[in-house]
């Protein structure tokens, strides 16, 4: 009781505690318990999880293109046969892997260049998580929603999805890791609409909650959200602001913790770094910047990083007087060029959604 005993005392000695607490040694003296809601939502069955985990990972790594219809198929075959048994812990468990993973299918279809499609199956994926039995599910879309809405150029209705999520967060047991990245969201939001204060505000809410999250433990099925991904929503706030300095030192830090199996992230973080150097007139170091960013990104299947980068493009071209530039700008016409011929190839099917 002390906190003196390492391990667990001695077997006679335990048969004692045992006896009289009604508990086995190894739980009286082994490390705390989750409290009993969350430690149902842990052990809540799924047997899509390990699909969850292979499909984010080749997401992160190839471009939602490249994925996409090997999704649709597993949803169509697998989960869909997973919705039988409705109103029991499986049928619960089985609304919530299918709201994730049709979340997950709707940005592969945004990566790809279709976001009515890709509309849809958020659509189909809130209902999913507002059929499941716990208000987080739904809060987890619509961080996603929000996200997609910002890049639509949604702005206003990007806020009002965070702060729906928010509100029903307030009805669930505390995910500090799903909090932090609403209130990014919201923060990204108000940023595009010109709230300098609120989005700070914001911001500073996502950074108390990330900073209050229980790494030990998380769940599976949550969007992961960690300091490289704040740190990566801090830097588009930032130049959404015109805080150049600030910008580049978050995305500076987003790069320097997101390692090099995050190609899409870390892609996403070096046009948002060399977008703010080229603000504050650094051109060659934001020269720089897009020169590793070539070297990585022309097999990723992702209509973003192609948007983004013509976006980059457009802001070097002012510059083009340096040769410094007018190398680099060449160089971007051919990687634009090649995947320009990749994403050609990867057709976004038309057919039923789930």
């Amino acid at each position: 009781m002390d906190g003196d005993i390492q391990g667990t005392p001695r077997a006679d000695t335990c048969r004692v505690l045992e006896h009289l607490l009604g508990e086995p040694a190894e739980v009286l003296f082994g490390p705390p318990r989750l409290a009993p809601q969350r430690e149902e939502r842990a052990k809540a069955p799924s047997p899509h999880l390990d699909a969850m985990a292979s499909f984010r990972l080749a997401d992160r790594q190839l471009g939602g293109g490249h994925v996409y219809n090997s999704l649709l198929i597993y949803l169509r075959t697998e989960v869909a046969t997973s919705l039988i048994g409705l109103g029991s812990v499986q049928g619960a468990a089985a609304f919530r892997d299918a709201a994730v993973l049709t979340e997950m299918a709707g940005w592969m279809a945004h990566d790809s260049g279709r976001d009515g499609v890709a509309q849809g199956h958020f659509t189909s994926a809130l209902g999913f998580g507002q059929a499941a039995a716990d208000p987080s599910v739904a809060a987890n879309v619509e961080a996603g929603m929000s996200h997609l809405a910002l890049q639509g150029g949604h702005a206003e209705q990007a806020v009002d999805l965070a702060r729906s999520g928010l509100d029903r967060l307030r009805a669930a047991e505390s995910l500090p890791v799903l909090a932090a990245r609403l209130h990014a969201m919201k923060a990204r939001a108000l940023a595009r609409l010109g709230h300098a204060k609120q989005a700070q505000h914001s911001l500073d809410s996502a950074r108390e909650e990330l900073a209050a999250a229980d790494t030990a433990f998380v769940l599976d099925w949550v969007a992961p959200f960690d300091e490289a991904a704040l740190a990566s929503e801090a830097a588009s706030v930032l130049l959404d602001l015109r805080i150049f300095p600030g910008a580049t030192e978050e995305a500076n830090r987003a790069l320097e913790l997101r390692d090099a199996s995050r190609a899409r992230s870390r892609a996403l973080g070096q046009i948002t770094l060399a977008q703010s150097l080229i603000a504050q007139d650094q051109v060659e170091a934001a020269c720089a910047v897009t020169h590793d960013l070539l070297g990585t990104c022309q097999s990723l299947g992702s209509i973003r990083i192609s948007r983004d980068l013509a976006d980059l493009q457009t802001a070097l071209e002012p510059y083009a007087s340096s040769r410094l530039v007018k190398e680099i700008l060449g160089h971007m016409t051919d990687v634009v060029r090649h995947r320009r011929l990749l994403l050609a190839s990867l057709t976004v099917p038309e057919g039923p959604q789930v």
